[in-house]
């Protein structure tokens, strides 16, 4: 029974000290996801009752919704709207095209093939900080390995050593703060 207690308070105790780290990423990506909405940058997922958008910041997001955030993030919506891109990829979606066909002509994204963007797939950390990275200026066959973007993007101040290769998710939140970030950071020369 003594030992049972003692493993109950060591297990609160435990939940107490990290509930405030938790807390504070959550405050983070909120109010990175409310500034980047200001901007016009973030759209939420919907309204609530009240017509505040939902930002649903728990939940991952795609590869095509992250090159939309970033093309978005670089004020390029409307040019990329108005473009007409030759995109060799088959299997995005229609309102992706844009988006994806202005990365891809200014050399910010690249397919899984010849033929294939897997636009639908979830983005991973790695690939949103390569997106960041190139937007920054950064050559991604030069100035670090596309696989290892973390590494770069810890050493100039976008992320802070969230990321890496056990990173298992990298959700709406995660988007929210590097891309607040990218905008404090220096580009490239």
């Amino acid at each position: 029974m003594k030992k049972r207690i003692i493993s109950i308070v060591l297990a609160a105790i435990m939940l107490f000290t990290l509930a405030p780290v938790a807390f504070a990423a959550d405050r983070e990506a909120t109010t990175a996801a409310g500034s980047l909405n200001a901007l016009g940058l973030f759209n939420g997922t919907g309204t609530d009752g009240y017509g505040n958008p939902i930002f649903d910041l728990d939940k991952a997001l795609t590869r095509q919704e992250a090159v939309t955030m970033l093309v978005r993030l670089l004020g390029k919506e409307a040019e990329a709207k108005a473009g007409q891109w030759d995109v060799p990829f088959t299997d995005i979606d229609d309102w992706a095209v844009p988006y994806i066909g202005y990365a891809y002509a200014n050399k910010l994204t690249n397919g899984t093939s010849d033929t294939t963007y897997d636009g639908r797939r979830v983005v991973t950390a790695t690939e949103y900080l390569t997106l960041v990275l190139r937007a920054l200026g950064y050559d991604s066959t030069v100035d670090f390995r596309w696989d290892k973007a973390w590494e770069l993007s810890d050493a100039i101040g976008l992320t802070d050593g969230d990321y890496n290769e056990n990173t298992k998710q990298f959700l709406r939140g995660d988007l929210t703060v590097v891309s607040i970030n990218a905008m404090e950071v220096k580009q490239k020369d």
